[in-house]
């Protein structure tokens, strides 16, 4: 997408008219986007949108006509559902190899609900861990491939980073808590036999 004034437009499309999709104003010191875009709508007939609402009209027209919001949905439920997997099963193998540390623990004393903090402080301890690897690695790749040419303009939104981190602590926090039943019901007795 290239942004310049029609006359130039011209030399690269050449000159049909009917080619041109938008064009793009600035109001005057003193006029608001929305006043301005109602004079362009009441005597041209055309339609006139603000920033925001062209940005919402391009979201929209994504959404309605193309696959890319479905596929980019699927993917992103895969990866929720291969993550919970594959942490729940790492979090479940530390659990079943130390099954005699937390009956030990439970035998002088330490509680369920202690046991359970210690867990979810080291869940998160990794799952902070690998947040902060994985934002930094896709900041990167951001950051290297928004000055090209072909993907210039892509860039990584707060929302991404933020949606991110949520849905890591939802992967993380029921992961660790699914793990955790076998200890919950573990008797302390367990540390005496061979």
């Amino acid at each position: 997408m290239l942004h310049t004034r029609y006359s130039l437009a011209v030399n690269f499309l050449g000159h049909e008219r009917t080619e041109l999709s938008y064009v793009l104003v600035k109001p005057r010191p003193g006029v608001g986007a929305r006043e301005l875009c109602s004079r362009i709508e009441h005597q041209t007939g055309l339609r006139a949108r603000t920033s925001g609402e062209f940005q919402w009209d391009c979201v929209r027209y994504y959404l309605k006509n193309t696959g890319i919001p479905v596929n980019f949905g699927i993917t992103i439920a895969i990866a929720l559902i291969v993550g919970a997997v594959v942490a729940g099963q790492t979090f479940y193998l530390f659990t079943i190899e130390n099954l005699r540390q937390f009956g030990a623990l439970k035998a002088i004393g330490v509680t369920n609900w202690r046991l359970v903090g210690m867990v979810l402080l080291q869940a998160a301890a990794i799952g902070f861990i690998g947040f902060s690897i994985g934002t930094g690695m896709a900041a990167e790749f951001f950051n290297f491939f928004g000055q090209k040419l072909a993907t210039r303009g892509i860039i990584l939104m707060w929302q991404s980073v933020g949606l991110t981190l949520g849905c890591m602590s939802f992967v993380v926090i029921l992961a660790s808590l699914l793990s955790l039943r076998r200890v919950l019901v573990l008797e302390p007795a367990i540390v005496f036999r061979s």
